[in-house]
């Protein structure tokens, strides 16, 4: 049996359609077990007092936009860095860093890391 070139890219899709609906089961579960990781170590303060359900919720709610915060950060002084690079470290080669800027037009998050999005 041969294949068009349009059944063999369908085909192609649904297979990546279905490792990325696994992949995103399994991050689901990692996800699940760090956040139940992280509620039975705050159920118990410092002291060794047992914390409320609600002073738990608390804070994870601020750890987590905590780390939105460090994400952003991080993002941000990538920016800066690579401004700061572009800016001062110039090359003698003009025609490499033209075809840099056409490269790096068309893929304008390639090396940026994903941003998030708050919701609770």
């Amino acid at each position: 049996m041969t294949y068009t070139r349009q059944q063999k890219f369908d085909k192609f899709q649904r297979d990546v359609l279905d490792q990325l609906t696994k992949t995103n089961a399994l991050l689901e579960k990692v996800v699940a077990l760090l956040v139940s990781d992280q509620l039975l170590q705050e159920c118990v303060s410092p002291d060794g007092e047992a914390r409320t359900a609600v002073e738990c919720a608390e804070i994870i709610q601020e750890s987590y936009c905590a780390g939105l915060c460090l994400a952003e950060e991080l993002n941000e002084k990538n920016r800066e860095f690579a401004y700061q690079k572009s800016e001062f470290f110039v090359d003698s080669d003009d025609e490499d860093e033209d075809e840099d800027d056409d490269e790096d037009e068309d893929d304008n998050d390639a090396g940026s890391p994903p941003s998030f999005q708050m919701s609770f």
